[in-house]
Protein backbone atom coordinates (compact mmCIF):
# COMPACT_ATOMS: atom_id res chain seq x y z
CA UNK A 1 0.00 0.00 0.00
CA UNK A 2 1.40 3.70 -0.65
CA UNK A 3 -0.12 6.62 0.94
CA UNK A 4 -0.14 9.93 -0.49
CA UNK A 5 1.61 11.41 2.68
CA UNK A 6 4.31 9.21 2.30
CA UNK A 7 5.17 10.99 -0.96
CA UNK A 8 4.73 14.16 0.11
CA UNK A 9 6.68 13.59 3.62
CA UNK A 10 9.71 12.22 1.82
CA UNK A 11 10.23 16.02 0.01
CA UNK A 12 8.90 17.54 3.20
CA UNK A 13 11.85 15.80 4.67
CA UNK A 14 14.27 17.10 2.26
CA UNK A 15 12.88 20.45 2.57
CA UNK A 16 11.37 19.80 -1.02
CA UNK A 17 7.57 20.55 -1.02
CA UNK A 18 6.04 23.60 0.25
CA UNK A 19 2.42 22.72 -1.25
CA UNK A 20 -0.79 22.66 1.47
CA UNK A 21 -0.91 20.63 4.28
CA UNK A 22 -4.56 19.37 3.55
CA UNK A 23 -2.10 16.98 0.97
CA UNK A 24 -1.71 14.56 4.43
CA UNK A 25 -5.26 13.72 4.19
CA UNK A 26 -5.65 12.33 0.69
CA UNK A 27 -4.34 8.90 0.89
CA UNK A 28 -4.27 6.50 -2.30
CA UNK A 29 -2.31 2.71 -2.82
CA UNK A 30 -0.12 2.74 -5.51
CA UNK A 31 28.66 15.92 -31.00
CA UNK A 32 29.05 19.89 -31.10
CA UNK A 33 29.33 22.33 -28.82
CA UNK A 34 26.74 24.51 -29.96
CA UNK A 35 23.50 23.28 -30.68
CA UNK A 36 21.82 23.28 -34.51
CA UNK A 37 24.76 24.25 -36.29
CA UNK A 38 23.21 22.67 -39.62
CA UNK A 39 20.08 20.84 -40.74
CA UNK A 40 19.90 17.95 -42.79
CA UNK A 41 16.58 16.86 -43.13
CA UNK A 42 15.54 19.43 -45.74
CA UNK A 43 17.84 21.73 -47.72
CA UNK A 44 15.41 24.64 -47.26
CA UNK A 45 14.91 24.26 -43.80
CA UNK A 46 16.68 27.46 -42.28
CA UNK A 47 17.57 28.23 -38.47
CA UNK A 48 17.27 31.42 -37.05
CA UNK A 49 17.63 33.01 -33.90
CA UNK A 50 15.07 33.58 -31.43
CA UNK A 51 13.00 36.70 -31.42
CA UNK A 52 13.67 37.04 -27.66
CA UNK A 53 16.08 39.40 -26.11
CA UNK A 54 15.64 37.00 -23.11
CA UNK A 55 17.59 34.25 -24.93
CA UNK A 56 21.21 33.75 -25.28
CA UNK A 57 22.72 35.17 -28.35
CA UNK A 58 23.88 31.83 -29.86
CA UNK A 59 20.79 29.96 -29.18
CA UNK A 60 18.99 29.17 -31.78
CA UNK A 61 15.72 27.26 -33.24
CA UNK A 62 14.77 24.94 -35.97
CA UNK A 63 12.63 26.56 -38.49
CA UNK A 64 10.75 24.14 -40.72
CA UNK A 65 8.91 24.30 -44.01
CA UNK A 66 7.80 20.83 -44.32
CA UNK A 67 4.36 20.03 -43.61
CA UNK A 68 5.32 16.31 -42.20
CA UNK A 69 7.78 18.18 -39.86
CA UNK A 70 5.64 20.77 -38.45
CA UNK A 71 2.08 18.84 -37.68
CA UNK A 72 2.93 19.41 -33.54
CA UNK A 73 2.02 23.52 -34.24
CA UNK A 74 -1.29 23.45 -34.50
CA UNK A 75 -1.55 21.24 -31.55
CA UNK A 76 0.79 23.56 -29.55
CA UNK A 77 -1.09 26.75 -30.75
CA UNK A 78 -4.40 24.99 -29.09
CA UNK A 79 -2.30 25.78 -25.85
CA UNK A 80 -3.14 29.17 -23.58
CA UNK A 81 0.31 31.13 -24.82
CA UNK A 82 2.28 31.21 -21.43
CA UNK A 83 2.96 27.29 -21.88
CA UNK A 84 4.81 28.21 -25.13
CA UNK A 85 5.41 31.67 -26.26
CA UNK A 86 7.18 32.41 -22.89
CA UNK A 87 9.58 30.34 -20.31
CA UNK A 88 9.23 31.52 -16.63
CA UNK A 89 12.90 31.24 -15.74
CA UNK A 90 12.09 34.20 -12.79
CA UNK A 91 9.58 31.76 -11.06
CA UNK A 92 11.51 28.83 -11.09
CA UNK A 93 13.74 28.23 -7.75
CA UNK A 94 16.66 26.01 -9.86
CA UNK A 95 16.73 25.71 -13.95
CA UNK A 96 19.03 24.14 -16.37
CA UNK A 97 19.94 26.43 -19.19
CA UNK A 98 17.98 25.49 -22.61
CA UNK A 99 20.44 24.44 -24.74
CA UNK A 100 20.57 21.41 -22.69
CA UNK A 101 17.33 20.61 -23.61
CA UNK A 102 18.45 22.02 -27.24
CA UNK A 103 21.28 19.28 -27.60
CA UNK A 104 19.27 16.40 -26.00
CA UNK A 105 16.36 16.96 -28.63
CA UNK A 106 18.39 17.49 -31.83
CA UNK A 107 20.94 14.64 -30.41
CA UNK A 108 17.73 12.03 -30.46
CA UNK A 109 17.46 9.35 -32.82
CA UNK A 110 14.85 7.33 -31.51
CA UNK A 111 11.04 6.28 -33.15
CA UNK A 112 7.98 9.26 -33.30
CA UNK A 113 4.17 8.96 -33.08
CA UNK A 114 1.46 10.54 -34.25
CA UNK A 115 -1.82 10.91 -32.87
CA UNK A 116 -5.74 11.67 -33.31
CA UNK A 117 -6.63 12.49 -29.58
CA UNK A 118 -5.49 10.91 -25.94
CA UNK A 119 -7.20 7.92 -26.05
CA UNK A 120 -5.89 7.01 -29.62
CA UNK A 121 -3.31 4.24 -30.23
CA UNK A 122 -0.45 5.62 -30.88
CA UNK A 123 1.55 4.82 -34.89
CA UNK A 124 4.75 5.11 -35.20
CA UNK A 125 5.20 6.56 -38.64
CA UNK A 126 6.08 9.97 -37.79
CA UNK A 127 9.10 12.20 -38.20
CA UNK A 128 10.75 13.98 -36.29
CA UNK A 129 9.14 17.14 -35.01
CA UNK A 130 10.26 20.39 -36.23
CA UNK A 131 12.11 21.81 -33.27
CA UNK A 132 11.12 25.78 -33.24
CA UNK A 133 11.15 28.01 -30.81
CA UNK A 134 6.97 27.49 -29.50
CA UNK A 135 7.92 23.20 -29.82
CA UNK A 136 11.08 24.00 -27.48
CA UNK A 137 9.96 26.41 -25.14
CA UNK A 138 6.89 24.31 -24.39
CA UNK A 139 8.93 21.11 -23.50
CA UNK A 140 11.23 23.64 -21.37
CA UNK A 141 8.30 24.59 -19.31
CA UNK A 142 6.99 21.33 -18.72
CA UNK A 143 10.18 19.71 -17.66
CA UNK A 144 11.09 22.98 -14.92
CA UNK A 145 7.21 23.84 -14.23
CA UNK A 146 7.31 19.77 -12.68
CA UNK A 147 10.73 20.43 -10.94
CA UNK A 148 9.51 23.42 -9.41
CA UNK A 149 6.26 22.41 -8.55
CA UNK A 150 7.84 19.53 -6.27
CA UNK A 151 11.08 21.54 -5.35
CA UNK A 152 13.08 18.78 -7.15
CA UNK A 153 16.22 19.81 -8.84
CA UNK A 154 16.14 19.89 -12.63
CA UNK A 155 19.62 18.86 -13.08
CA UNK A 156 18.87 15.46 -11.49
CA UNK A 157 16.50 14.12 -13.42
CA UNK A 158 18.20 15.67 -16.96
CA UNK A 159 19.99 12.48 -18.21
CA UNK A 160 17.17 10.44 -17.03
CA UNK A 161 14.77 12.32 -20.06
CA UNK A 162 17.68 12.71 -22.16
CA UNK A 163 17.85 8.89 -22.58
CA UNK A 164 14.40 8.11 -22.48
CA UNK A 165 13.38 10.43 -25.10
CA UNK A 166 15.33 13.37 -25.86
CA UNK A 167 12.71 15.56 -23.91
CA UNK A 168 10.81 15.43 -27.02
CA UNK A 169 6.50 14.95 -26.39
CA UNK A 170 5.67 12.33 -29.01
CA UNK A 171 9.01 9.97 -28.74
CA UNK A 172 7.62 6.47 -28.87
CA UNK A 173 10.13 2.99 -29.19
CA UNK A 174 10.31 1.07 -32.41
CA UNK A 175 7.10 -1.49 -30.85
CA UNK A 176 4.96 1.04 -29.53
CA UNK A 177 5.16 0.14 -25.98
CA UNK A 178 7.46 2.85 -24.21
CA UNK A 179 5.63 6.51 -24.79
CA UNK A 180 6.00 10.07 -24.67
CA UNK A 181 8.41 12.59 -23.13
CA UNK A 182 8.48 10.27 -20.42
CA UNK A 183 8.23 6.34 -21.65
CA UNK A 184 5.51 5.16 -20.13
CA UNK A 185 4.63 1.47 -20.51
CA UNK A 186 1.47 0.31 -19.56
CA UNK A 187 2.25 -1.00 -16.51
CA UNK A 188 3.43 2.91 -15.84
CA UNK A 189 0.66 4.09 -16.24
CA UNK A 190 -1.62 1.80 -14.58
CA UNK A 191 0.72 2.04 -11.89
CA UNK A 192 0.34 5.95 -11.47
CA UNK A 193 -3.74 6.51 -11.97
CA UNK A 194 -4.54 4.01 -9.40
CA UNK A 195 -7.39 4.47 -7.00
CA UNK A 196 -7.59 7.98 -8.30
CA UNK A 197 -4.19 8.86 -7.20
CA UNK A 198 -3.62 11.40 -10.22
CA UNK A 199 -7.01 13.15 -9.78
CA UNK A 200 -6.38 13.36 -6.07
CA UNK A 201 -2.91 15.07 -6.46
CA UNK A 202 -4.13 17.34 -9.14
CA UNK A 203 -6.87 18.91 -7.08
CA UNK A 204 -4.59 19.72 -4.30
CA UNK A 205 -2.20 21.30 -6.95
CA UNK A 206 -4.91 23.42 -7.74
CA UNK A 207 -4.70 25.31 -4.50
CA UNK A 208 -1.08 26.07 -4.16
CA UNK A 209 -0.06 29.23 -4.36
CA UNK A 210 2.95 28.20 -6.84
CA UNK A 211 2.25 29.56 -10.51
CA UNK A 212 3.76 26.29 -11.64
CA UNK A 213 1.85 24.10 -9.92
CA UNK A 214 -1.58 25.62 -11.58
CA UNK A 215 -0.25 25.37 -14.32
CA UNK A 216 0.92 21.79 -14.28
CA UNK A 217 -3.15 21.23 -12.37
CA UNK A 218 -4.62 22.89 -15.17
CA UNK A 219 -3.10 21.61 -18.11
CA UNK A 220 -2.76 17.83 -17.63
CA UNK A 221 -6.79 17.35 -17.11
CA UNK A 222 -9.23 15.50 -14.88
CA UNK A 223 -8.88 11.81 -14.13
CA UNK A 224 -11.13 9.42 -13.09
CA UNK A 225 -10.94 5.81 -12.07
CA UNK A 226 -11.52 4.43 -15.86
CA UNK A 227 -10.30 7.75 -17.75
CA UNK A 228 -8.55 6.01 -20.50
CA UNK A 229 -6.89 2.81 -21.37
CA UNK A 230 -3.48 2.13 -20.82
CA UNK A 231 -3.11 -0.03 -24.05
CA UNK A 232 -3.64 3.56 -25.83
CA UNK A 233 -0.62 5.42 -24.99
CA UNK A 234 -1.42 8.47 -26.68
CA UNK A 235 -2.94 9.71 -23.19
CA UNK A 236 0.84 10.50 -22.53
CA UNK A 237 1.88 11.61 -25.93
CA UNK A 238 -1.23 13.58 -27.20
CA UNK A 239 -1.61 17.65 -27.00
CA UNK A 240 -2.67 19.90 -25.46
CA UNK A 241 -2.10 17.60 -21.83
CA UNK A 242 0.96 16.39 -22.72
CA UNK A 243 3.69 17.29 -22.53
CA UNK A 244 2.82 18.50 -18.53
CA UNK A 245 0.81 14.90 -18.40
CA UNK A 246 3.72 12.93 -19.05
CA UNK A 247 6.50 14.53 -16.67
CA UNK A 248 3.67 15.01 -14.23
CA UNK A 249 3.19 10.76 -14.36
CA UNK A 250 6.93 10.48 -14.23
CA UNK A 251 7.46 12.48 -10.92
CA UNK A 252 4.45 9.95 -9.30
CA UNK A 253 6.11 7.19 -10.19
CA UNK A 254 9.54 8.08 -9.41
CA UNK A 255 8.01 8.59 -5.58
CA UNK A 256 6.36 5.49 -5.60
CA UNK A 257 9.61 3.89 -6.52
CA UNK A 258 11.78 5.71 -3.77
CA UNK A 259 9.27 4.02 -1.43
CA UNK A 260 9.44 0.99 -2.89
CA UNK A 261 13.09 1.25 -2.93
CA UNK A 262 13.27 1.89 0.40
CA UNK A 263 11.32 -0.88 1.92
CA UNK A 264 13.61 -3.22 -0.71
CA UNK A 265 16.90 -2.12 0.39
CA UNK A 266 15.30 -3.09 4.41
CA UNK A 267 15.82 -6.48 3.27
CA UNK A 268 19.09 -6.59 1.86
CA UNK A 269 21.09 -5.28 4.78
CA UNK A 270 24.53 -5.21 2.83
CA UNK A 271 23.03 -2.51 0.99
CA UNK A 272 21.26 -0.89 3.43
CA UNK A 273 24.43 -0.35 5.19
CA UNK A 274 26.03 1.68 2.73
CA UNK A 275 22.54 3.63 0.93
CA UNK A 276 23.11 7.31 0.63
CA UNK A 277 20.78 9.67 -1.58
CA UNK A 278 23.17 9.76 -4.33
CA UNK A 279 23.39 5.95 -4.78
CA UNK A 280 19.48 6.03 -4.28
CA UNK A 281 18.75 8.30 -7.32
CA UNK A 282 20.81 6.30 -9.30
CA UNK A 283 18.72 2.94 -8.46
CA UNK A 284 15.90 4.90 -9.08
CA UNK A 285 17.15 5.52 -12.14
CA UNK A 286 17.65 2.15 -12.82
CA UNK A 287 14.10 1.08 -11.62
CA UNK A 288 12.56 3.65 -13.91
CA UNK A 289 14.05 1.49 -17.05
CA UNK A 290 14.20 -2.00 -15.75
CA UNK A 291 11.43 -2.31 -12.87
CA UNK A 292 12.00 -2.74 -9.08
CA UNK A 293 11.52 -6.42 -9.12
CA UNK A 294 14.89 -6.33 -11.97
CA UNK A 295 16.23 -3.76 -9.59
CA UNK A 296 16.47 -5.91 -6.43
CA UNK A 297 17.29 -9.04 -8.41
CA UNK A 298 20.70 -7.18 -9.72
CA UNK A 299 21.20 -5.82 -5.84
CA UNK A 300 20.76 -9.50 -4.73
CA UNK A 301 22.68 -11.45 -7.26
CA UNK A 302 25.71 -8.65 -6.66
CA UNK A 303 25.48 -8.96 -3.15
CA UNK A 304 26.24 -12.70 -3.36
CA UNK A 305 28.81 -12.30 -6.22
CA UNK A 306 30.60 -10.41 -3.45
CA UNK A 307 30.36 -12.31 -0.85
CA UNK A 308 31.88 -15.39 -2.94
CA UNK A 309 35.00 -13.29 -3.06
CA UNK A 310 34.95 -12.48 1.03
CA UNK A 311 34.44 -8.41 -0.34
CA UNK A 312 32.51 -6.34 2.37
CA UNK A 313 30.75 -3.45 -0.02
CA UNK A 314 31.10 -0.13 0.54
CA UNK A 315 29.56 3.06 -1.09
CA UNK A 316 31.96 3.32 -4.17
CA UNK A 317 30.92 0.18 -5.29
CA UNK A 318 27.42 0.92 -5.96
CA UNK A 319 27.78 4.13 -7.53
CA UNK A 320 27.21 4.51 -11.17
CA UNK A 321 29.06 7.26 -12.44
CA UNK A 322 31.49 5.85 -14.68
CA UNK A 323 31.93 5.57 -18.33
CA UNK A 324 30.86 2.06 -19.09
CA UNK A 325 31.07 2.49 -22.74
CA UNK A 326 33.59 0.39 -23.40
CA UNK A 327 32.56 -2.72 -21.48
CA UNK A 328 28.90 -2.01 -23.68
CA UNK A 329 31.18 -2.25 -26.89
CA UNK A 330 33.22 -5.62 -25.76
CA UNK A 331 29.77 -7.34 -25.12
CA UNK A 332 27.70 -6.19 -27.75
CA UNK A 333 30.70 -6.86 -30.73
CA UNK A 334 32.02 -10.25 -28.45
CA UNK A 335 28.83 -12.08 -26.80
CA UNK A 336 31.10 -14.79 -25.66
CA UNK A 337 32.65 -13.04 -23.65
CA UNK A 338 29.50 -11.78 -21.53
CA UNK A 339 29.07 -15.28 -20.38
CA UNK A 340 32.33 -15.78 -19.67
CA UNK A 341 32.03 -12.88 -17.23
CA UNK A 342 28.70 -14.17 -16.21
CA UNK A 343 29.55 -17.65 -15.22
CA UNK A 344 32.91 -16.49 -13.58
CA UNK A 345 31.72 -16.40 -9.65
CA UNK A 346 35.38 -15.10 -8.26
CA UNK A 347 35.79 -11.18 -10.23
CA UNK A 348 37.61 -9.79 -7.51
CA UNK A 349 37.08 -6.40 -8.49
CA UNK A 350 33.90 -5.45 -9.37
CA UNK A 351 31.47 -2.60 -9.12
CA UNK A 352 27.37 -2.68 -8.80
CA UNK A 353 27.38 -0.82 -12.44
CA UNK A 354 30.05 -3.32 -14.46
CA UNK A 355 28.05 -6.22 -12.69
CA UNK A 356 24.45 -4.88 -13.74
CA UNK A 357 25.92 -4.20 -17.54
CA UNK A 358 27.15 -7.61 -17.45
CA UNK A 359 23.81 -8.83 -16.69
CA UNK A 360 21.91 -7.17 -19.37
CA UNK A 361 21.14 -4.05 -17.91
CA UNK A 362 22.84 -1.87 -20.55
CA UNK A 363 20.70 1.21 -19.67
CA UNK A 364 23.73 1.99 -17.17
CA UNK A 365 26.37 2.25 -19.87
CA UNK A 366 23.69 4.49 -21.75
CA UNK A 367 23.28 6.60 -18.80
CA UNK A 368 27.16 6.77 -18.16
CA UNK A 369 27.64 7.83 -21.91
CA UNK A 370 25.33 10.35 -21.80
CA UNK A 371 26.73 11.68 -18.62
CA UNK A 372 30.13 11.89 -20.19
CA UNK A 373 28.85 13.38 -23.19
CA UNK A 374 26.65 16.65 -20.94
CA UNK A 375 29.70 16.80 -19.31
CA UNK A 376 32.05 17.48 -22.13
CA UNK A 377 30.36 20.09 -23.94
CA UNK A 378 28.35 21.80 -20.64
CA UNK A 379 30.36 20.86 -17.81
CA UNK A 380 27.57 20.43 -14.76
CA UNK A 381 24.83 23.05 -15.56
CA UNK A 382 22.74 20.35 -17.42
CA UNK A 383 23.65 17.86 -14.55
CA UNK A 384 25.20 14.35 -14.60
CA UNK A 385 25.26 11.33 -12.23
Amino acid sequence: MFFMHKIVNRNRSRGKIKTLSVIMLFAAACGAGCVHKSVTEKANDALREPASSSQPPHLRFEECSAPSKLYLEDKIAMLPPEYYQQSHENEWSQKIPMRCMQIAQKNFSGHFASCANSNAKPTTNARKPCMTENYTTLTYNAYHDVMDCFNLNPKDFFLQIMIESGFHVNAINKTGFDSGMSQFTANGIKRVTANNLVERTRRILLESSRSSCQRVSSIIGAFGVDSFQPKNRCSVISLPENPYRAMFFNYLHTMLDEISLDEMVEQIPEIKAVMNERIKRHLVYLAYNRGLTGVKRLLVGYVESRKNVNHEIVSEDLDLNQDLTSVKRILHFSPDKREKLRNAKKIINLSFAEYAVIQGATYISDMAAANEYAQKFFGDECGGL
